[in-house]
């Protein structure tokens, strides 16, 4: 089982991005492109992931979507609620669990501080996810085992 942990790719602030609320902050033109570059790193590295959970918040979903228009095997994408950065980390690996096991290979793209206290959990590790930045994690061991992980200013500027 594969589980690869994101974080939503920049967004403006409310206020620069005009809207109202937080939950309706999109994506920025920068994040947009640091995403595509993500997911075609996840996709040179073999990633296959059938399903994309993500943050019902608009720059996560954005960030899925973006993924799922990017990678060659199309992963579903859906709103997955235990990703708003409200649960810790417990039992967040609970609500992934199933999904996991259905899928063998999930996406998920979410929030600090929650996905990277997902990773720690996980991994005992402690890792800087900046925004758009992922995490690969082989779950198929008694423990994790970290594939690779990077951040957006980690890969070439096409």
């Amino acid at each position: 089982m594969k589980l690869y942990i994101m974080r939503h790719g920049h967004s403006p602030t409310a206020a620069e991005a005009g809207v109202a609320s937080d939950f309706d902050r999109p994506l920025s033109e920068e994040g947009q492109a640091a995403v595509k570059r993500m997911a075609a790193r996840l996709a040179a590295e073999g990633g296959k992931p059938t399903v994309i959970l993500h943050s019902p918040l608009k720059r996560a979903t954005q960030t899925a979507r973006t993924v799922q228009a990017n990678l060659p095997s199309k992963p579903q994408a859906r709103d997955f609620e235990p990703l708003s950065n409200v649960l810790a980390p417990e039992p967040l690996f609970d609500a992934i669990k199933p999904e996991l096991k259905r899928h063998g290979e999930v996406l998920v793209v979410g929030h600090q501080p929650q996905i990277g206290e997902l990773a720690a959990l996980l991994t005992g590790r402690i890792f800087e996810i900046s925004p758009g930045g992922l995490i690969a994690l082989d779950l198929s061991g008694p423990k994790a085992a970290v594939l690779w992980s990077a951040n957006p200013s980690d890969l070439p500027v096409r």
